[in-house]
C-alpha cells in the first residue's frame, strides 16, 4: 500500500511537471520583450511570428539575442530540472522516458501557446535548448549549419529547415561513432532520441509549410 502511495505521487509529481512545462514553453517571449519594449506587436511586424529572427526585423538586435536565449532556456532549463528533481525516483530507463516528454511538452509549448489561442512560434530555438541539453557538440554542428545556409540563401526559413534536418543526420551519426567506439559515452545518444527528433523536424516542417509554399514561389523574404 505504501509502494503505490509513493508511486501516485510520484506519478503525479511528473504530471504537474508536464503541466507547468507546457505552460513556461508557451510563455511568448518575443511578443513580451517587444511590447516591453515599445515595439508594438511583434505579430504585425514582418512574417509575424514571435521568434529570434523576426523580432529581429525590428531592428533590435539585442531584443532579437534576448528572445532567442529565452527560448533556448524555455526547454533547457526545464531539462535540467528534471534531471535533478527525478533521478533519484527513476531508473535511467525512465528519466530518459521523462526527458522525451519534457522536450515534447517544451516544444508543443512554445508551438501551440494558450496564451496565443493555440498559436507560437516554429519552435526552432526550443528546439535548440533541447539539443544543448543532450548533445551541445550536435547544436554546434546544426547551428553552423543554419547560419552557413541563412548567409548563403538570406532566408532564415531555408535555414531552419535544413538545420532541423541535419541535427537530425548528426543525432544519427553521433550514435553510431559511439557504437563504434570512436567516441566516448558522454555523448551517447538513445533510439527514443531520434525518435523524438523525427517528431519535431515533422513539426517544424508542418509550421513551415507557408514558408516552403513561398520559398517555391521564390516569394519568401531575405533576413534582415
Amino acid at each position: 500500500m505504501i509502494n503505490n502511495f509513493v508511486t501516485l505521487i510520484n506519478t503525479s509529481s511528473i504530471l504537474f511537471f508536464l503541466i507547468v512545462t507546457f505552460i513556461v514553453g508557451s510563455i511568448p517571449f518575443g511578443l513580451i520583450i517587444t511590447k516591453l519594449a515599445g515595439y508594438g506587436d511583434i505579430r504585425k511586424i514582418g512574417s509575424g511570428n514571435i521568434g529570434a529572427t523576426n523580432v529581429l526585423r525590428t531592428g533590435n538586435k539585442i531584443l532579437a539575442f534576448l528572445t532567442l536565449i529565452l527560448d533556448i532556456l524555455k526547454s533547457f532549463l526545464l531539462l535540467l530540472i528534471s534531471k535533478y528533481t527525478f533521478s533519484t525516483i527513476l531508473t535511467l530507463d525512465l528519466l530518459n522516458n521523462l526527458y522525451i516528454l519534457v522536450s515534447l511538452a517544451s516544444v508543443l509549448g512554445h508551438m501551440y501557446s494558450p496564451f496565443l489561442r493555440l498559436k507560437g512560434g516554429k519552435g526552432i530555438a526550443t528546439s535548440a535548448g533541447i539539443l544543448l541539453f543532450m548533445s551541445y557538440p550536435v547544436l554546434i554542428l546544426t547551428a553552423s549549419v543554419w547560419v552557413l545556409v541563412a548567409i548563403a540563401s538570406k532566408k532564415s526559413s531555408l535555414g531552419a529547415l535544413t538545420s532541423s534536418l541535419s541535427s537530425l543526420i548528426f543525432l544519427w551519426s553521433f550514435q553510431q561513432m559511439e557504437k563504434a567506439n570512436i567516441i566516448n559515452d558522454k555523448f551517447i545518444i538513445h533510439d527514443n532520441e531520434l525518435y523524438l527528433f523525427a517528431i519535431i523536424i515533422a513539426l517544424i516542417w508542418g509550421k513551415h509549410i507557408p514558408n516552403i509554399i513561398r520559398l517555391l514561389n521564390k516569394s519568401e523574404s531575405n533576413i534582415s
